[in-house]
């Protein structure tokens, strides 16, 4: 498995965990329509997040061009996925609108967190650093313009 799924798979499984918790919070508090509401747009998001991983499997040994057409082509699927499952329960009025939205919203943001906390990380580790000044590879990059 490579390591975007395994960080795609670990990241899911903490949000649902999270996402059951604080539905049985909202259970207990407000009513199943409230849990279930929450936890529908909770598990939305988790798919949408879950389908990063799959693009990124696609970008895999394709040219710049067909990376970016796929990319593309994901991020409207992907847009056209949210607005279905969350539009269609929301004008059909199958539940309230607000835990829903709530628990979509609050996935994209544990993710960005998560993925910033992530990131920062890396940058304290020697491996992750630019080369040391003078290297072969920072004169290629002066001789480009960067």
């Amino acid at each position: 498995m490579s390591d975007h799924w395994r960080l795609a798979l670990r990241y899911s499984a903490w949000l649902l965990g999270v996402a059951v918790l604080i539905s049985a919070v909202l259970f207990l508090v407000y009513g199943g329509d409230h849990a279930w509401s929450f936890f529908y747009g909770a598990g939305a998001a988790i798919l949408s997040f879950v389908s990063t991983a799959l693009t990124i499997s696609l970008f895999a040994g394709r040219s710049m061009a067909a990376g970016v057409m796929i990319g593309a082509g994901s991020f409207v699927v992907r847009l056209a996925f949210a607005a279905a499952v969350l539009g269609i329960p929301a004008y059909l009025g199958l539940w309230p609108v607000v835990p829903m939205l709530v628990g979509f919203a609050g996935v994209y943001v544990a993710e960005n967190v998560a993925a910033t906390v992530r990131v920062a990380r890396t940058r304290n580790q020697p491996s992750a650093k630019p080369k040391a000044q003078g290297s072969a590879r920072e004169e290629a990059g002066r001789r480009v313009g960067n």
